[in-house]
C-alpha cells in the first residue's frame, strides 16, 4: 500500500515505493542544488510520494507511471507510461528526470534510458537509482548463490497479475549501467548511497585488498574494466541502492549543428 494513515489528524500521507532511504537521498540532492525550479520528469511515478515532495519544492512536476491507478497525488496528474517503449515528450523537454527504481524492472532498459535521454536538454541532469549489486556484501552472495537478483518462478509471475514490471526483469551492474548511460550521452557526474550497511565494515580488508591491486594495475586496464566506478567508495561501501546523478552532453550529430 502506498498510504500510511494517522489516527490522531486523521490525514492519509503518501509513503513512497522504493526502498528506505532512497527518496530521503534524492530529495536532499535537490534540496543541494542552487535553484528549485525548472520542468522535471518522474517516472515510474509509483504512489506520487517523490512527485509530491519535488512540487512543494517549486518544481513543474510531470509523472509518468506504468500502472496509473496507483498514484494517489491528487494535485498532479499521473499520465500513463511505458518506458519500455516510449515517453510521451518532445526532445529536450524537460530540465531533469528522475527514474527511482525503475530500469531494473524494464524488459528494455536500454529504449528506457534513450528515451529519457531523448527528452532531457542538453545539460540537463538525471537522477538514477538502482539496486547495488556491486558493493561488498552482494559481491560475496553472489559468489556463494550464483545470483544477482532473487530467483523469480512463474508462480511469482502469476501472483503478481502477470505484470512484469513488478518484477526486477534487468539486474543491472555498475558497468553495464555505465555503458548505457555512455551511448545515450549521458555522462556520470555523482554517485550517492541511500545508506550505510555497517556489517560491510567486516569485510574492509576485502575491500582495501581489491583497491590495493587496483593501484597495480596499469591506468589502461583500470580504465578498462571502469574500476573508477565498480571500486567508487560509495559502491563498494553502499547500501542497497545506488543513487546516479548523470549530465546530458552534446551528441555528435548536436554539435554539428551547434557549430
Amino acid at each position: 500500500m502506498g498510504i500510511s494513515n494517522d489516527k490522531e489528524t486523521n490525514i492519509c500521507t503518501i509513503i513512497p515505493k522504493a526502498r528506505q532511504g532512497v527518496h530521503e537521498c534524492v530529495l536532499g540532492w535537490f534540496r543541494r542544488q542552487l535553484r528549485y525550479e525548472g520542468k522535471i520528469l518522474d517516472a515510474p511515478a509509483g504512489y506520487g510520494h517523490l512527485s509530491m515532495k519535488l512540487k512543494e519544492m517549486g518544481f513543474d512536476v510531470t509523472c509518468g507511471e506504468i500502472n496509473p491507478e496507483i498514484f494517489r497525488v491528487k494535485e498532479l496528474k499521473c499520465i500513463y507510461t511505458d518506458l519500455n517503449r516510449k515517453i510521451d515528450a518532445p526532445d529536450n523537454y524537460f530540465d531533469y528526470v528522475c527514474c527511482i527504481d525503475g530500469l531494473e524492472h524494464m524488459t528494455d532498459p536500454y529504449t528506457a534510458t534513450t528515451e529519457f535521454a531523448r527528452v532531457l536538454k542538453v545539460g540537463g541532469i538525471g537522477v538514477f537509482s538502482i539496486p547495488n549489486y556491486s558493493n561488498i556484501e552482494k559481491r560475496f552472495a553472489y559468489l556463494i548463490r550464483g545470483y544477482l537478483a532473487k530467483p523469480k518462478t512463474k508462480k511469482d509471475f502469476e501472483d503478481n497479475d502477470k505484470k512484469l514490471f513488478d518484477i526486477h526483469n534487468s539486474p543491472l551492474t555498475i558497468t553495464l549501467l555505465d555503458f548505457i548511460f555512455s551511448i545515450n550521452n549521458l555522462e556520470i557526474s555523482e554517485i550517492l548511497k541511500e545508506g550505510t550497511k555497517t556489517k560491510q565494515y567486516f569485510l574492509l580488508p576485502f575491500a582495501w585488498l581489491l583497491k590495493f591491486i587496483a593501484a597495480l594495475t596499469p591506468k589502461k586496464s583500470r580504465e578498462k574494466h571502469r574500476t573508477a566506478v565498480t571500486l567508487n567508495n560509495d559502491i563498494l561501501l553502499g547500501g542497497n541502492n545506488a543513487i546516479f546523478i548523470v549530465r546530458k552532453n552534446y551528441s555528435d550529430e548536436s554539435r554539428a549543428v551547434a557549430n
